[in-house]
């Protein structure tokens, strides 16, 4: 599935002209809006630190193409895609060693309107897919939620917020269930010539462990940057957090550092 899914996208991408030239903030407007009516293809590599008793290092590379659909003259159908490939997760219980593979894959598909006023939102399933390589790289469950954003765009730059629940429906007997929650604040403040402060942590709670080991609480930011290479429109930035709240009995990282870089086009009219 994963390779149907990159051999589509390539695909598509053959089809695409690149954004006319708009200007930095036009760009950063658009780059902000999960909902915007263009295609974004995103990279964005994490990168985890001080894991375990022998700070050990981890890292994933996401891709994350958003392409919006019209359905009608007033909905957008807007799939989201989040497909880990490649993660390395070290055995955090030994000096060396690890896992390299593939993970999860996680489609959301948001409705939202074609005409907004000063609210943007959207809502939706999410939708798990069991592709990960290796068992401690995914679930290996089917799983099923509903998902959805809200979401303001201010002269000084965005708020808002991206909620989703999952529960696993299907997949390994052996595996534990799902019932994961995420809660993903979207904050950007805008600087001059296209630069921008951002802050989008993932907060992540799994409802089948105890109190103790439930949450986990990033806290920071950092910086980015919207423009153009040629025709080429293209925004990228660079974030920091520190997990505040992690797991007590696991070997959760105790912070992580993210550069994202997001090609824009124009969606075929």
């Amino acid at each position: 599935m994963r390779i149907i899914l990159i051999w589509t996208a390539c695909l598509l991408l053959t089809q695409l002209t690149a954004l006319a030239q708009n200007t930095p903030e036009e760009l950063r407007k658009i780059a902000r809006n999960p909902f915007a009516d263009e295609i974004e293809l995103p990279f964005e590599n994490q990168v985890t630190f001080d894991q375990g008793p022998f700070n050990r290092v981890g890292n994933a590379l996401e891709i994350q193409p958003r392409f919006p659909l019209s359905i009608s003259r007033d909905w957008l159908l807007i799939p989201r895609i989040v497909m880990t490939a490649p993660a390395y997760q070290p055995d955090s219980a030994s000096r060396s060693g690890g896992i390299t593979g593939l993970g999860d894959t996680t489609v959301s598909l948001f409705l939202t309107p074609a005409s907004t006023g000063k609210i943007i939102w959207g809502f939706g399933p999410a939708i798990l897919i069991p592709t990960a390589t290796n068992d401690q790289l995914g679930f290996g469950k089917w799983g099923l939620g509903p998902t959805g954003a809200v979401l303001v765009l201010p002269d000084w730059g965005s708020a808002g917020v991206l909620i989703q629940n999952i529960w696993s429906i299907a997949g390994n007997s052996k595996r534990p269930p799902v019932n994961q929650f995420q809660l993903e604040p979207l904050f950007s403040y805008n600087l001059p010539r296209g630069w921008y402060l951002i802050s989008e942590p993932t907060i992540v709670a799994d409802w089948t462990q105890s109190t103790s080991d439930r949450w986990l609480l990033p806290i920071g930011g950092g910086a980015g940057k919207s423009f153009n290479i040629g025709r080429q429109a293209i925004d990228s930035n660079l974030t920091a957090y520190w997990n505040a709240v992690r797991p007590a009995n696991q070997f959760s990282p105790k912070w992580q550092l993210s550069l994202q870089f997001a090609f824009i086009f124009s969606k075929p009219r």
